[in-house]
């Protein structure tokens, strides 16, 4: 259903980053004619839960922005390059449906969109003229993230701290690089940021093994991905890819 790169999406526990974007966002000011700018934001709930979010540009986008969407808390993301803030504000109040708020924030040339959400949803976009239109659906059943499973350990007690269990790299079909992280649970607290050409992850209160404090190095693989490096730092986890 979602077709964003880079997308960070809940596998059973855990987490599942594909970075194809890098290719293509390097060339993404060298194809804009001009700067680009988020000027409008439209919010339309519709049946069965669904929010629709109509982010107006002030050009047609040359390309499908990075978005990713994180469980705790719940919130869908998207990273705008080349793209200003023209709204005249950073956050705007929604409470339709399950969305709560949206922030936009500007950081130099690239400008980080946030839904605020009351629970996870699962999102799709599409580029419509100088708009991109993002619907937010209720997860189903059988797409919701488990809570158990036999392939991961469950907390023993309210003090045990989250965990990583494994990091594994993939080549996809389309050439992007997979970055798959397994989790000890989906409480998991995960912040995901951009800086220059490296995707940082960072998740607080959480354990790594030191079989995985390592560096990968993945260029065999074809793949927009070099390497990957995970590291503890004060009883938390960094990922950089």
């Amino acid at each position: 259903m979602r077709k964003l790169l880079p997308r960070l999406k809940s596998t059973a526990g855990g987490l599942l980053l594909a970075a194809a974007w890098l290719v293509s966002s390097a060339t993404h000011a060298a194809d804009m004619a001009a700067r680009n700018a988020i000027e409008r934001l439209d919010v339309a709930p519709q049946q069965g839960g669904k929010v629709v979010v109509k982010i107006g540009l002030k050009l047609a986008p040359a390309g499908m922005p990075a978005g990713f969407s994180i469980l705790n808390p719940p919130r869908v993301a998207f990273d705008f390059p080349d793209t200003g803030n023209a709204l005249g504000k950073t956050s705007q109040q929604v409470s339709d449906g399950d969305l709560r708020s949206i922030n936009v924030v500007q950081a130099g040339e690239r400008t980080r969109l946030v839904m605020n959400l009351n629970r996870a949803m699962s999102y799709d976009a599409k580029i419509e003229g100088n708009a991109i239109l993002v619907t937010l659906a209720p997860q189903s059943a059988e797409n919701a993230p488990s809570t158990s499973t036999g392939r991961f350990a469950d907390p023993s007690s309210s003090t045990q701290r989250h965990s990583v269990r494994d990091i594994d790299f993939r080549r996809g079909k389309g050439g992007e690089g997979q970055v798959v992280v397994d989790l000890s649970d989906t409480a998991t607290g995960i912040d995901l940021r951009v800086q220059g050409k490296n995707i940082v992850i960072d998740m607080p209160e959480t354990a790594l093994p030191k079989n995985l404090e390592r560096r990968l190095n993945v260029t065999d693989f074809a793949t927009p991905v070099q390497n990957i490096t995970a590291t503890t730092q004060s009883g938390n986890t960094r990922i950089v890819v």
